[in-house]
């Protein structure tokens, strides 16, 4: 009995890997974004980033109970003033001067101190960067949203990060060279400021009318 495979159950065979390959494929196409960009962040890491950067900063949510449903906006307080957060475009690939004017009329109909625009990643062209910036509309992406660790650490330890610097970084300071002492000058002092010897003879004796008392 001949085990070789038939023709047709080889041509089978090739259809079927074919068909996985091009699935494999398909679904890579569909991990990268085209133009090589990275893939998108998804909603609740993005939520989950965007919370901590707000909590961090005192802005608390207008109902911190319920939960951040996808591309919902969200109202946030901090004191008096109210912030909208605007997440409806946060998978666009590409925002534009259009998507900061819509947070505008938004911000403008709920009465809010300032917009902020939440995107899974930096897709904000010039023009809408530049309206924004002048609309006091904030473009955040999870490159900004991320705690920039080592910054932090640096910040709360500095005698820590001073002592991981090698010794190119931080070199020792020289003690300081003590100024070389000034040569000795004699002092001129008046005769009657000089004391004399108490055992000081003269070399001759006096004579007695020497040293006898003038008168």
């Amino acid at each position: 009995m001949s085990t070789t495979p038939s023709t047709s159950t080889r041509s089978l065979l090739a259809r079927a890997l074919a068909a996985v390959a091009a699935l494999m494929r398909a679904r890579g196409g569909r991990a990268r974004r085209p133009g090589g960009a990275a893939t998108p962040t998804p909603w609740t890491h993005l939520a989950q980033l965007a919370t901590r950067f707000f909590d961090a900063r005192g802005l608390t949510p207008e109902h911190p109970a319920a939960p951040w449903r996808e591309a919902d906006s969200r109202m946030l307080h901090k004191g008096q003033r109210r912030y909208l957060v605007h997440a409806a475009h946060w998978q666009a690939p590409r925002v534009e001067a259009s998507t900061v004017q819509a947070v505008m009329r938004a911000v403008a109909k709920h009465h809010a101190t300032a917009g902020i625009l939440l995107c899974a990643a930096d897709v904000f062209t010039p023009a809408a960067r530049a309206l924004a910036r002048e609309n006091a509309i904030l473009l955040l992406d999870p490159s900004q949203l991320r705690p920039q660790q080592r910054a932090s650490e640096d910040a709360v330890h500095p005698a820590s990060s001073a002592s991981r610097a090698g010794p190119s970084t931080f070199a020792a300071p020289l003690a300081p060279q003590p100024a070389p002492a000034a040569p000795r000058r004699p002092v001129l002092r008046p005769d009657h400021e000089v004391r004399g010897r108490r055992d000081f003879m003269p070399t001759v004796p006096l004579t007695p009318g020497e040293l006898a008392t003038p008168r």
